[in-house]
């Protein structure tokens, strides 16, 4: 008997909590005043994610989120402000406001690549992913059903790494790919077990969503370099504290399942192939300039259409775009802009065909091409 009382107290507490769960779904249902009494009919597969949400038995309903006013939700296309959420989930938007997908849709939108592009590529190639950061009229700053998918607002689809991988793959933030490639990717593929081996949010988002959190040199783009230190393309320059504040959030992290030393020597030995592959940039880069100095590319950038970001200027890196430019300029740009991140992005995921054959090799082959290419540019003049 002993055993069996804590067995009916389970079915007496979870009979109890599903009678709670579907009492709202109860009287909805048939009211066809309220939302689930029409959206039934119309979209029944939404209906079906809130049901299944966490939102649905805390009694947080449609209008909670999307209000009343059917002609202002019309006019906003339906989107709910992270200011909504975070009126529930304060410290959640307050986080995510310090990371770098706060900032994602201004950065794409000041950025010339962008302003160059068809409107149809800005909002299907550009920001469908930069949108993360989207700041609506009422202040709210994000746009959490990006990553919360809803109106299911799954924590445990939001943790799978699969609803990182639509925005963070390709060859310019190949982070998907490279992880995958990891002894971290290849074990969670076998186990699908966080607890056995991390993905994005084990190391990235470890207890808030700050994503900037426990990064270093390996930012996105082209990453960072110490404040001081010569680069050959624009970066993002920190200065010392901010860079061992965030190596040793990261080494907390790594220290959940390795020794502080080997932790340590991985992301050092990652940080050298990052400097590493910015001195095959700039070499690069220098190459393109003293060229454009020589007036030998074809076309010079005065006879070409202006970069909206800064005329009729050479651009390397950047805003550099990658069309109507040069031969040379153009593998510079997937120098640049692909195997330079592939090369480092690969390394502080620990994937070796990334750091080295898709990385610093084919750098290597950039870098090769660019200088033979130099040579027959001067000799033809």
């Amino acid at each position: 008997m002993r055993r069996l009382l804590p067995l009916l107290a389970a079915v007496v507490v979870s009979t109890a909590a599903a009678a709670w769960r579907w009492a709202p779904l109860a009287r909805d249902w048939v009211d066809e005043d309220q939302c689930v009494g029409c959206h039934r009919q119309r979209d029944a597969r939404l209906v079906d994610q809130w049901l299944q949400s966490p939102h649905m038995p805390a009694g947080v309903g449609c209008a909670d989120c999307h209000g009343d006013d059917h002609e202002a939700i019309f006019a906003r296309g339906g989107r709910v402000s992270a200011k909504v959420c975070g009126d529930c989930h304060a410290a959640a938007t307050e986080s995510f406001a310090r990371s770098g997908h706060a900032r994602a849709e201004e950065a794409a939108r000041q950025n010339g690549r962008f302003q160059a592009a068809p409107a149809a590529i800005q909002r299907v190639g550009c920001l469908s992913c930069h949108a993360i950061g989207r700041l609506d009229p009422d202040g709210g700053r994000g746009r959490c059903a990006d990553c919360h998918s809803a109106h299911r607002f799954s924590v445990e689809e939001a943790r799978r790494p699969e609803a990182c991988e639509g925005c963070h793959m390709g060859p310019d933030h190949p982070q998907a790919e490279a992880w995958r490639a990891s002894k971290h990717g290849v074990v969670f593929a076998q186990a699908q077990d966080p607890g056995v081996a991390p993905t994005c949010v084990t190391c990235h988002l470890a207890g808030d969503h700050d994503t900037s959190g426990g990064l270093t040199l390996g930012t996105t783009g082209n990453g960072r370099v110490l404040a001081g230190t010569p680069a050959g393309i624009p970066m993002e320059a920190a200065d010392r504290d901010t860079l061992d504040a965030g190596r040793a959030r990261m080494l907390a992290v790594c220290g959940e399942c390795h020794s502080a030393g080997f932790a340590r020597r991985q992301l050092a030995d990652a940080d050298e192939v990052k400097r590493i592959a910015d001195g095959l940039v700039a070499e690069a880069a220098q190459i393109l300039r003293e060229l454009h100095a020589e007036g030998l590319l074809a076309p010079m950038p005065a006879d070409r259409p202006p970069n909206p970001a800064a005329g009729h200027a050479l651009v390397l890196g950047g805003h550099q775009l990658y069309s109507d430019t040069s031969a040379i300029e153009q593998r510079f740009f997937e120098m640049s802009h692909f195997r330079h991140a592939i090369a480092f992005k690969g390394a502080y995921h620990f994937s070796p065909d990334h750091a080295h054959w898709l990385g610093y090799a084919a750098l290597q082959a950039d870098l090769t091409f660019i200088r033979d290419e130099a040579r027959r540019l001067r000799a033809a003049r």
